[in-house]
């Protein structure tokens, strides 16, 4: 950072940009995923099958985007890597309305992934490098904040616009707010990268990174898998909600939209995580990252088991709210034991790396939901997936060591970073 960058980004306009900017992209994603399933019955003639798999397409592309966007931007400037994947998102959002066919929407999801997830990715990076060390968990735990919003918003607006005009529409507007994203990435002033800090003091070795390659690739892959497999299974379960919530609600006798409806357990969910948040935000530094994480699980699993065998709102409400929950201090828990073994010099890329295991999660639990729905209820999508909760759990007590239940993580490393 230069002398004269302000201490506290959050009281800069820059910040704001970069919070709404998030913030639509995350409703671009939530608005136009629960309606894939009704535009693929309603306009492509398929099933459920072939649901999950377009939504999981996504996710494919962004575990691959996610890594690559961060090594590009690193290399030729953050707006222009960020600008082209919002461009790209946005073209992918009208390519469902021009393209009512098969391998248009197929074509459009794999877009939307990689170009969603490329924007999205680099203006955290923007952020990292325009936050002073001291102030970057403030920072990022109020950037976070904007993740949910477009969560909570997101379905709400799909289902509306779905009711009053079709599920071409709401790819259509998707595509406005995708631009309006490009339009707040394009108003960023240029990021100054701060400065390489000391690698934190923790209880394990930091495996060094090799500068770039395939070498560097393999050592971040090697700090990161523990934490990012059990990313990718708590995932999952955003992954099953965000597909198949509303029809799993709907066979229920739970109505799509309106106050009391399956569009409306979103907005529990993502206001029991900024409550939560606020709520359990020295969790993992009280009882250390290993041990948050197992309470995270626990909480998941006994949420997803609530929202599998739920027959009213209330008790939906209740399931969302405990996923929100476990939700709530899971990523920074994660986030501590997978940069807790990688040098700040190249954390980024470890980074990228362990975020890419959240898209194979939510690849994965649509694809889950897809299948299971072709032979039994969306109530066993639920189940299933709670049970791989627990073997999460048994996989990070296993291959974890935390001797110290009190791992610090360093000033300048992201606590953070929107989960």
């Amino acid at each position: 950072m230069t002398s004269s960058a302000p201490a506290d980004i959050t009281r800069t306009i820059p910040f704001w940009l970069i919070f709404a900017a998030s913030a639509l992209g995350g409703m671009t994603n939530s608005a136009s995923t629960p309606i894939i399933p009704v535009y693929v019955e309603e306009v492509l003639g398929g099933g459920t099958d072939v649901s999950g798999v377009l939504i999981s397409l996504a996710a494919v592309a962004s575990m691959i985007a996610m890594p690559i966007a961060g090594m590009l931007g690193d290399k030729h400037g953050y707006r222009p890597i960020a600008v082209a994947g919002s461009i790209l998102a946005t073209a992918a959002m009208a390519m469902f309305a021009l393209l009512p066919m098969l391998w248009g929407a197929s074509l459009a999801r794999v877009l939307f992934g990689l170009g969603n997830a490329a924007a999205m990715t680099l203006i955290m990076a923007w952020l990292v490098a325009m936050a002073a060390p001291a102030h970057r968990g403030k920072a990022l735990s109020i950037y976070g904040l904007s993740v949910w919003i477009g969560v909570a918003l997101g379905p709400q607006l799909g289902a509306a616009v779905n009711e009053a005009a079709g599920a071409m529409s709401v790819f259509l507007v998707c595509a406005l707010l995708e631009f309006a994203t490009t339009v707040l990435i394009m108003l960023l002033p240029k990021p100054v990268k701060p400065a390489s800090a000391r690698p934190p003091s923790t209880t394990t070795k930091p495996i060094p990174l090799p500068p770039g390659g395939m070498s560097a690739l393999w050592a971040a892959f090697r700090a990161v898998w523990v934490p990012g497999v059990v990313a990718a299974t708590a995932w999952c379960g955003e992954g099953l909600m965000l597909g198949f919530l509303i029809i799993h609600l709907g066979a229920a006798g739970i109505p799509a939209s309106g106050v009391l409806s399956a569009a409306s357990i979103f907005g529990v969910f993502a206001a029991s995580v900024i409550l939560a948040r606020i709520a359990l935000a020295t969790l993992p530094d009280r009882v250390g990252p290993l041990r948050a994480t197992a309470v995270s699980l626990v909480a998941l699993t006994a949420g997803l088991v609530t929202l599998g065998i739920a027959p009213t709102f209330w008790v939906a409400a209740v399931g969302a709210a405990l996923i929100g929950i476990g939700f709530s201090p899971l990523y920074p828990s994660l986030t501590m034991l997978a940069t807790r073994e990688l040098r700040p010099q190249n954390r980024a890329l470890g980074l990228g790396i362990f975020s890419s295991f959240t898209s194979i999660g939510y690849g994965g639990g649509a694809l889950i939901g897809g299948l299971v729905l072709t032979v039994a209820s969306s109530m066993w999508a639920f189940l299933l997936v709670a049970g791989l909760q627990l073997v999460a759990l048994a996989v990070v007590t296993i291959f974890t060591k935390d001797p110290s239940p009190r791992t610090q993580v360093g000033k300048d490393e992201p606590r953070d970073p929107a989960a």
